[in-house]
């Protein structure tokens, strides 16, 4: 029985693990994927040793490359926190939409971020860590938005009288509240991969809706279009 490639794998450690030794892993790697710079993705999916191993070796992954001789050019060291919740909030709203759930840490590469995960490790010391930020970066919100573990939620009423774009922090809390499955009819990213999903006004802005909500529910992307164009539940 043939071992996947993540098992086989795993077992295909290097079994020196001394400075040159890791040096030669990671030049290996660098012309494994033909590059002369690496990230936290090449590591975990080529290397036959693990990140954790190279922070205490070399202080990190930037370290373990300049004695490896490759390039750090690519180390984004200086990107504003704006510039990073702005891109991993994009990304969260293509996953979203498109795969009903949140983020992880390989979906920057999947959705072909400007920044790989490394940075948001740095800046806030774990993936969950960053994705919580992202969630209280939302602009007009953040420590003003209450919401408990049912994901009910109230806003302040300036919020809810503006005419914008469903915030990424509502926008997640009424997908889990709904389950990711559209109101209309029933189906979900889960169980019909292909699907999108939006959260949509019942009321529409035009006619005076404003993101309570109780005025927003989870719909497909047919549904949203359509309005009604499936008008059967089907689980």
């Amino acid at each position: 029985m043939a071992l996947n490639h993540s098992v086989s794998r795993t077992l295909d450690r290097l079994s020196d693990y001394s400075d040159e030794s890791l040096i030669t892993e990671l030049r290996r790697i660098a012309e494994s994927v033909g590059r002369n710079s690496l990230t936290l993705h090449d590591i975990e999916t080529y290397g036959r040793c693990s990140y954790a191993t190279l922070k205490n070796r070399f202080g990190g992954l930037k370290g373990a490359m300049r004695a490896a001789g490759l390039s750090t050019d690519q180390f984004h060291r200086n990107v504003a926190d704006e510039a990073l919740l702005g891109e991993l909030a994009r990304v969260w709203d293509s996953v979203l939409t498109h795969e009903g759930r949140r983020p992880y840490k390989e979906d920057m590469a999947k959705y072909e971020s400007k920044f790989s995960y490394g940075p948001y490790y740095r800046r806030w010391g774990s993936w969950i860590k960053a994705c919580e930020a992202v969630l209280d970066w939302e602009p007009g919100l953040g420590s003003e938005t209450e919401q408990t573990a049912e994901t009910e939620f109230t806003l302040p009423h300036r919020l809810l009288k503006q005419k914008r774009a469903i915030p990424l922090k509502i926008r997640y809390a009424i997908l889990l509240r709904d389950q990711f499955k559209c109101q209309i009819c029933g189906r979900s990213p889960s169980s019909t991969p292909s699907l999108q999903v939006d959260v949509d006004h019942i009321r529409s802005e035009a006619d005076g809706g404003n993101i309570d909500p109780s005025n927003l529910r989870c719909l497909c992307r047919d549904c949203n279009i359509g309005k009604g164009k499936y008008s059967e539940k089907s689980d």
